[in-house]
């Protein structure tokens, strides 16, 4: 009898199975499941609750991913996302300080702008490559690899030349995409063991919370890398108290057009005679040890988690060199990512329009340069600390989707701001509240689009992360490829159209998983 019992149970979750993988064949399996024997009332209810969309998403039960599951103590996984987050800190800490003086630094010949573009042309190509690159040197390898990379990019810049700076840009960029995509592999990979290992079924929730804590000490990049440009900028404030004397009548704020002013040359003029060459070894020296720091953090505190296909009857090493390199692309075949698109794509444009138009266009033309850095400060803290609530204490509280929608609501009102107002010098409090709202909303979209594609696309993490990267990237380049072109009031338009058409599309994709969740409680129900 309990044989009998046990065989129904099989074939009742292998109709289930189908069901996921064969929509169209659901009604044929829902009449074969009325078919077999009730269960005991008890069981069922206890199998109604059991089964949701995410079960059916799960690791795959090979022994070395059992015995990482085992190992998976809520101590161990805390402690593997605060060192990857402590070591992307150190890495980024130096990087943002670098790419928001690189225009500076090297002015007389403009290497460090042109490094910068093949750093994200790269991070685009290289998105094709993550999977295989990962699958070949793991995701921890992967990223220390990367990490060395940076550093060499630091050093790179004692010796500013083309033939020096752009084919480390491009090398650092290639291997960017694959950097981020091991990074989010890494966290999804240990929230899932952990929540395997706890037996929590919300699992949603789990990633949302390290995904967080990492974000939190990931953007806390942006403090302490504005804080390395405040004191360097700070050391002689002449020239900023120049630019803002001679430059005072410029139309700052939306009604700023670049390729209208002459301003952009003065004000970086104005900033390199600040900048010395004592100061500059300074500085990259200061780089090059974060980069070091990193390196070591990641090396020896972070310990490597091996994934495997949910399918693992047969290895990931039997794919071939070109299954592995189109995985990226035929991830634009799912209508769930396709939906996506415009979400990520608004995200790499918001960060764009940030770092480029509001500390130009605002911040640097308004009150001059050397009030970037505070500002900028408080747009890291206010992320940092966000993204570090949200995944832990709202995202219990609060479903993903309200969080999107109220957040998208809240970025529409803030663009409609920054197109109205018009900055003066009497407007210093205002910046740092439009600074901080703005670390808010960059704290929600950097949390819930990587917890949802963790969450929709965690039987293929490598490609999905990787086609995040280059929607990400792409956002990027376009906002600075159409910077000098475009007035700062036509590019609040064009966030706010992308914003909320991205926010269509994501309510639909959200219909369709809680419908296909709630088909499979009617099945299992039966």
């Amino acid at each position: 009898m309990a044989t009998g019992m046990s065989n129904m149970e099989v074939c009742r979750e292998k109709l289930l199975m189908a069901s996921l993988k064969a929509p169209s064949q659901q009604h044929i399996n829902a009449n074969l499941l009325v078919s077999l024997p009730d269960f005991d009332k008890s069981r069922r209810r206890s199998t109604i609750h059991s089964y949701t969309l995410s079960n059916y998403h799960s690791l795959p039960h090979d022994p070395e991913t059992l015995r990482t599951v085992r190992e998976m103590s809520h101590g161990k996984a805390l402690k593997n996302v605060i060192v990857l987050g402590i070591a992307f800190m150190f890495i980024f800490t130096a990087f943002v300080s670098l790419q928001g003086l690189q225009s500076s630094l090297h002015i007389e010949s403009g290497v460090g702008v042109f490094s910068l573009s093949s750093i994200y042309v790269g991070t685009i190509i290289s998105c094709f490559f993550a999977p295989w690159i990962i699958q070949r040197f793991t995701t921890k390898w992967t990223m220390v690899i990367t990490f060395v990379f940076f550093t060499g990019y630091f050093a790179g810049n004692f010796h500013p030349e083309h033939y020096m700076l752009i084919p480390l840009g491009a090398l650092l960029g290639l291997l960017a995409g694959p950097l981020f995509s091991a990074q989010a592999t890494s966290i999804t990979t240990i929230a899932l063991a952990y929540a395997e290992h706890s037996h929590i079924s919300d699992q949603d929730h789990v990633i949302n919370k390290f995904m967080g804590i990492f974000c939190g000490l990931y953007r806390t990049s942006n403090i302490w890398g504005n804080l390395i440009t405040t004191l360097v900028i700070n050391k002689n404030t002449t020239g900023a108290g120049e630019y803002q004397l001679n430059h005072s009548n410029i139309s700052c704020g939306s009604r700023y057009c670049l390729k209208n002013n002459s301003s952009n040359e003065d004000l970086s003029q104005d900033l390199i005679t600040t900048i010395d060459n004592s100061t500059k070894v300074m500085l990259l020296s200061i780089y090059m040890g974060c980069g070091v720091m990193g390196i070591v953090t990641l090396i020896s505190l972070f310990d490597q988690h091996k994934r495997r296909r949910k399918n693992h009857h047969y290895n990931d090493d039997e794919l071939t060199s070109s299954e592995i390199f189109l995985s990226t692309l035929k991830m634009f075949k799912d209508s769930k990512c396709q939906l996506l698109i415009l979400i990520v794509v608004f995200v790499g444009l918001e960060q764009g329009f940030m770092f480029s138009d509001f500390t130009q266009a605002y911040i640097a033309c308004t009150l001059g340069v050397s009030q970037i850095g505070p500002i900028m400060m408080c747009f890291g803290a206010v992320s940092s600390i966000s993204c570090i609530l949200i995944g832990i204490v709202a995202s219990r509280h609060i479903k993903r989707f309200a969080f999107i929608v109220a957040g998208a609501t809240f970025n529409v009102g803030l663009l409609i701001v920054l197109w109205l107002w018009k900055p003066t010098l009497d407007d210093v409090p205002n910046f740092f509240v439009v600074a901080g709202c703005l670390g808010l909303c960059d704290a929600i979209w950097q949390t819930q689009t990587y917890t949802l594609f963790g969450v929709l696309f965690i039987d293929k993490q490598e490609a999905a992360f990787s086609c995040y990267r280059m929607l990400y990237a792409t956002g990027c380049a376009i906002a600075f490829g159409y910077s000098y072109f475009l007035c700062v009031q036509t590019k609040v338009i064009v966030l706010a159209g992308v914003l909320i058409l991205a926010l269509f599309l994501y309510c639909v994709i959200e219909m369709k998983v809680q419908l296909q969740s709630q088909h499979i409680r009617d099945i299992v129900a039966l």
